[in-house]
């Protein structure tokens, strides 16, 4: 029997989701199949609905998402995320306000092309939804080697086919945060993986204006943006995340 041991989680929504996944954990911890310290659930809703569990590995923080963010994840490297699936793209706008706090401007570029799977779909936001499911999944499905949905084979992973480069599609880098099963449903994106990113992003600083394709995938599904990152000219303001910054057409 595999067990994980991860030294904190931290769950993005505390509604009925959020909740879902951090029972979950603490589920996968009875089971022996978990080892965990802490579990943060972060909420602006004092009353959200993960309150009800009880357990004392549960730490709740009334706080912004993006401002918790933008607080937190340096000091958790070893720590994984459990993003809410419906969220704005979380990652993609604290790489953008990231880059800008380190002497860059970052905002996204407009629309992210055709990925060419099943479901393809802009969202308000300007991100692209992207599924390699054409129906309903459950929020915590395994994404097992065959589909529970179809019964056949699951012979995809879009969090892979993200990543390699394509000639048609000018990005300077492909960014891919693999938001992969764990334990007992829930998928995770460990801290670390934002932090490498940040970096190579303020590394690219010094080449210039770039393009990046920032993408949250799991083998089914994700949320894809373009994001344009600049160095700042002297006496410049950083463009506001969501707002339009220099780079390659």
């Amino acid at each position: 029997m595999t067990v994980v041991d991860v030294p904190a989680f931290v769950v993005i929504g505390g509604g009925e989701v959020g909740a879902g996944y951090a029972r979950q954990l603490l589920r996968a911890c009875a089971a022996g199949r978990l080892i965990t310290g802490e579990i943060v659930v972060v909420d602006r809703d004092p009353g959200c609905a993960a309150r009800a569990l009880a357990d004392a590995r549960l730490r709740f923080a009334v706080a912004d998402w993006a401002e918790w963010l933008d607080a937190h994840l340096d000091a958790r490297p070893r720590h994984h995320l459990v993003p809410y699936h419906w969220a704005p793209h979380l990652f993609s706008d604290w790489l953008a306000r990231q880059v800008q706090r380190r002497g860059g401007v970052a905002a996204r570029a407009g629309s992210v092309p055709a990925q060419g799977v099943p479901f393809e779909r802009q969202t308000a936001a300007g991100d692209r939804a992207l599924s390699y499911a054409t129906w309903t999944c459950p929020p915590t499905c395994i994404e097992p080697a065959l589909c529970p949905h179809t019964r056949g084979p699951k012979d995809w992973s879009l969090a892979d086919r993200l990543r390699p480069a394509r000639p048609d599609q000018a990005f300077a880098e492909r960014i891919v945060f693999r938001c992969l099963h764990l334990v007992w449903g829930v998928g995770t994106v460990p801290v670390r993986d934002l932090l490498a990113a940040r970096d190579l992003l303020c590394a690219g600083l010094a080449a210039g204006p770039r393009r990046y394709l920032v993408a949250t995938a799991s083998h089914c599904h994700g949320l894809a943006a373009a994001l344009d990152v600049a160095p700042r000219a002297s006496g410049r303001e950083a463009a506001p995340a969501g707002g339009r910054a220099p780079g390659p057409a």
